[in-house]
């Protein structure tokens, strides 16, 4: 689906809340809530309370009643505070908003193997829906390539810049360029490739392509391992291979591994090849999760659940359904929520309404803003900056005008480092 009319109308509405300013710059805040969910285990949750923002990161987290802003510190207010939201798996700034060829950037449907592509290549803050996500208290997204490729690329974990932000460069917003690698099973990489007549045309052939580059990258990494230890002779240098350098690092566990799979058989073959390879990884997508969490579960593998408000474009999603996040948690399966990639305006799901199904599906509130707040951040890896309000992790924050789960509610003030990056107009 082209720009239409029908999406102008979505970008224009989804704006109108939007308060221009200048370029948001950290300062002292101390914000104080009627309900604050900081999601740090040593203190209560939804109870009143205060926190204190100094230089772009939290000084303290009081919990109580009747707490007023120090002096020298910005007074803010908000029924509901919680930490900025985590989506963990999406496409968001490399295929843009309006679904034109100038900004999909998502996938190099060229050859089955691009591991030697990087999505911060792709990536432009500038995009409409990367500073729209912020407006719904997303401040860091794990961008990856699309399911396009067995071998898709590697995805890197960035933080978001608010609509009115100054013009921003990756590598400013970067928190980790490189995150991990992105494998695709499943329907994808066939309608990819099989209609052309390439392989590859079936799943066993996926996997193959998978498993043909990991086998080449452990000899890759032995050659360069031997050359190591014996001396490091410059004229016997081994050859270098971009793609083989990089799958190098994810047979090493250096580089952890995304395996896009959504159905049952997919999210099993998954496992296979991870646990062939003793690889550190995880699944997304993951549809039919529920159908298999004893095997994920004894795997030891997180799962990243994709949205279940997304439309069953494929047969693979067609066993979808709402309780899919409450039944992973309750088989003791470490797991958080991602948006992933649509091919339809407006080509991104709201994280946070996919969380309110979730919380209303069996998960509860402080199950499904666990998990994209703080259980997100422990997948990622990046549990020590964010996920969770407390001292010395980033300032980033959403201050909410009612229950963050309900349809009704907005968020009314966004902070990224300590600096607001959105603010809903009065």
């Amino acid at each position: 689906m082209k720009l239409s009319v029908k999406f102008s109308a979505f970008i224009s509405a989804a704006t109108l809340g939007f308060v221009v300013a200048g370029p948001a710059q950290a300062q002292n805040v101390a914000i104080s809530a009627d309900h604050l969910y900081s999601m740090d285990s040593t203190t209560p949750q939804g109870g009143p309370g205060l926190v204190l923002i100094r230089d772009g990161k939290i000084e303290a987290v009081r919990n109580g009643a009747n707490l007023s802003a120090p002096a020298g510190y910005q007074a803010l207010h908000a029924a509901y505070v919680t930490p900025g939201l985590i989506d963990t798996d999406t496409t968001t700034g490399v295929s843009g908003a309006y679904n034109i060829p100038a900004d999909q950037d998502q996938d190099e449907s060229t050859d089955p193997n691009t591991a030697d592509v990087h999505v911060r290549d792709s990536l432009n803050p500038q995009d409409l829906l990367y500073r729209y996500v912020n407006s719904f208290g997303v401040t860091t997204l794990q961008v990856a390539p699309g399911d396009r490729n067995p071998i898709a690329g590697v995805a890197g974990i960035f933080k978001t810049v608010g609509p009115q932000s100054a013009i921003t460069t990756v590598d400013q917003i970067s928190l980790r360029p490189e995150s991990a690698m992105v494998f695709n099973l499943g329907e994808g990489p066939k309608e990819t490739y099989g209609a052309a007549r390439k392989a590859p045309m079936t799943r066993m052939k996926t996997a193959e392509i998978i498993r043909h580059a990991l086998l080449d990258a452990q000899q890759y990494r032995a050659k360069w391992e031997k050359w190591q230890k014996d001396g490091g002779d410059a004229t016997k240098l081994p050859t270098l291979d971009t793609r083989l350098a990089v799958l190098a690092d994810v047979v090493a566990g250096k580089l952890p591994a995304i395996f896009n799979a959504y159905r049952a058989d997919d999210i099993d073959t998954a496992i296979r090849i991870g646990t062939e390879f003793h690889l550190k990884y995880m699944i997304a997508s993951a549809t039919e999760a529920y159908l298999i969490t004893d095997v994920i579960r004894k795997a030891g593998v997180p799962v990243l659940l994709g949205p279940v408000m997304q439309a069953p474009f494929r047969h693979e999603t067609a066993n979808a359904t709402y309780e899919n996040a409450a039944l992973v948690n309750q088989a003791g399966i470490p797991m958080a929520l991602m948006t992933g990639y649509e091919a339809y305006v407006p080509k991104s799901r709201i994280l946070i309404f996919e969380a309110a199904i979730a919380a209303a599906n069996g998960l509860g509130l402080e199950g499904a803003l666990r998990a994209i707040t703080i259980s997100a951040a422990k997948i990622l890896g990046v549990d020590n900056k964010l996920g969770s309000l407390a001292a010395g992790k980033d300032a980033d924050v959403v201050l909410f005008d009612g229950d963050p789960f309900e349809y009704t509610s907005h968020a009314q003030t966004v902070l990224v480092g300590g600096a607001v990056t959105y603010q809903r107009a009065p």
